[in-house]
């Protein structure tokens, strides 16, 4: 089978044509000058040694090699066959906690950093096995799914944060129920669930969904993080607080940990600042029996552009060679007695081409498979492939703006904007770079990040000032950041609860002047006064009221989740 990877290169080749009829053109206009010289016969005898037939040769040289680039650019290939890879292994899922409770420094240097050394060490001793990560907090989803690929695993590690998920909490039934959906169909494998928690799990539902694991034969070891003595969360500057406003303390529940591998006939093993909880987890692996996986089957082609690169260098060393002038015999052999320096550097052009076109070859193609991914809504496999070209070539722009699109349809605001920002950077139009910003600045105006809106958007205006859109985006970003600024997430529930107190009192100062001025207006008499029983009353409703819609301003900023929880690490 024949195919040509980047066929988009194939339309230089229009433009060979137009080359031939401008060369046509000099060459009849040039002979309409020689022509003023005298008649043709004339003018023949006067350059005998011109041959007009080998001027012709050398520019039809010059064109099949540029030709032949524009072939390379393209990337023929050919010879299509399937190859399978037959491994022998297991299949392992692990199941990562990214609650809040998970920064806790109580062990180097935070829970959720320790974890992922642990799985990365993991991944790097289980050669053959293939392996798929779920992350959980308040909900869960699959991260990766069932690969044997160990680079991706090591990617997908360096995106995990405790902002994946904005239902906070530690659901583990929720997590054992993904990791039991995200095995293979093929049957006669040995499967195991690793869970990486610090065990304080506000849900129930964890024998339910131990009980169905037990039945497909699948082995669960918890890896018990953190200390039984507890630590607290950083926040910001702060730490965290609970509901109350109480420094919050998480302490590994060993009780629990135990229990769930005990429910499963499996090991608990307590992960501290040493290496010991690796090189047990896998000795405990490394007992289950191995199976033989069912290979990957892969399509593989062989590239022909250096054959062609080989045959360009042939034809323009033949375009030097050969003389516009009849060569009697090769006198003196002086073969090479005019070789102007553009062809010396055609020829080192051509060779840089053929090595650009080898290195680059390799990115455009993760970055193509990404986007078919991208096309077939198949995300998780795009993201691979994205982050495959660009750990090829970091500056690949498409694979960035791809990337952050991918990411944005996947829910993670966060990890799309780092992408878009980045793309921003590399982009080679000033226009493409506006539209960047102003995506960034519609995420963040979404999010209520009213800052980080207003100079994205301005950025966006620098790089193109005509856009209307941008403009009224960032007038009404001002506007409502000038109207209702925007408080740091930990603090307003404080300055809500300090607004109604200084509503409260405010309502309390104005009463009376009120019915002053009413009195006085009115010039009622004073057993007409509104009595102290039932001013006391209207301000007991008036609180209230108060009381109401500040409960339901809480409820409309929290985020939409599963369902609520109580504790938000």
């Amino acid at each position: 089978m024949f195919r040509f990877a980047n066929p988009e290169y194939l339309y230089l080749l229009t433009v060979l044509p137009l080359l031939v009829l401008l060369f046509w053109l000099n060459r009849k206009a040039g002979h309409k000058r020689l022509l003023r010289l005298g008649k043709a016969e004339y003018v023949k005898r006067l350059m005998a040694e011109v041959s007009e037939t080998r001027v012709w040769i050398k520019f039809g040289l010059l064109i099949g090699a540029l030709a032949i680039v524009v072939l390379i650019l393209a990337r023929p290939q050919m010879g299509m066959r399937m190859k399978t890879d037959n491994v022998s292994g297991i299949e392992v899922v692990v199941a990562m906690d990214v609650s809040n409770s998970m920064m806790a420094d109580d062990v180097e240097p935070n829970r959720l950093a320790k974890a992922k050394q642990v799985v990365n060490s993991l991944c790097s001793r289980l050669k053959n096995d293939k392996v798929a990560l779920v992350v959980f907090a308040g909900n869960a989803f699959l991260q990766m799914p069932m690969s044997a690929d160990n680079v991706s695993v090591k990617m997908f590690l360096d995106a995990i944060n405790t902002g994946m998920i904005p239902t906070q909490g530690t659901s583990i039934a929720e997590a054992l129920k993904i990791s039991n959906n995200s095995f293979s169909a093929q049957k006669d494998v040995k499967r195991a669930v690793v869970v990486i928690t610090d065990g304080e799990d506000h849900e129930g539902g964890v024998e339910e969904a131990l009980s169905e694991l037990k039945k497909k034969g699948v082995s669960v070891y918890v890896l018990g993080i953190g200390s039984t003595k507890g630590a607290t969360i950083k926040h910001g500057n702060d730490y965290m607080r609970d509901i109350d406003g109480n420094i919050v303390v998480t302490r590994l529940n060993e009780d629990m940990c135990r229990q769930i591998a005990k429910t499963a006939d499996g090991n608990y093993i307590h992960v501290d600042n040493s290496n010991s909880a690796q090189d047990q987890l896998v000795d405990e692996l490394n007992h289950l029996q191995r199976s033989e996986l069912s290979g990957s089957a892969y399509e593989e082609y062989n590239d022909l552009f250096p054959w062609l690169a080989i045959v360009a260098l042939v034809l323009l060393a033949l375009e030097v060679v050969v003389q516009p002038r009849k060569s009697h015999y090769f006198d003196s052999w002086n073969l090479f007695s005019v070789r102007p320096p553009h062809k010396t550097m055609l020829l080192l052009l051509l060779m840089g081409v053929s090595i650009a076109a080898s290195g680059q070859s390799a990115t455009k193609v993760q970055t193509h498979k990404g986007n078919i991914s991208f096309t077939k809504k198949m995300d998780s496999l795009a993201v691979i492939h994205y982050q495959k070209a660009i750990a090829l070539d970091s500056t690949n722009f498409k694979a960035h703006y791809n990337l952050g699109n991918t990411y944005l349809r996947q829910g993670k605001a966060q990890d799309a904007l780092r992408e878009y920002e980045k793309s921003a950077t590399l982009s080679p139009s000033r226009l493409v770079k506006a539209g960047i910003y102003h995506n960034i600045g519609v995420i963040n105006q979404s999010t209520k990040q009213l800052d980080k809106a207003i100079d994205a958007y301005k950025k966006s205006l620098r790089a193109y000032p005509l856009d209307d859109r941008t403009r009224y985006n960032l007038a009404l970003c001002q506007h409502q950041r000038k109207k209702n600024p925007n408080p740091q997430p930990n603090q307003q529930q404080d300055k809500d609860d300090k607004q109604g107190q200084d509503k409260d009192k405010k309502d309390q100062q104005q009463q009376p002047n009120q019915q002053q001025d009413k009195n006085q207006q009115k010039q009622q008499p004073q057993d007409q006064q509104m009595s102290k029983q039932n001013a006391e009353q209207m301000l007991r409703a008036v609180q209230m009221r108060e009381r109401e819609t500040q409960d339901k301003l809480k409820r409309k900023m929290q985020p939409v989740g599963r369902r609520h929880l109580e504790k938000n690490w």
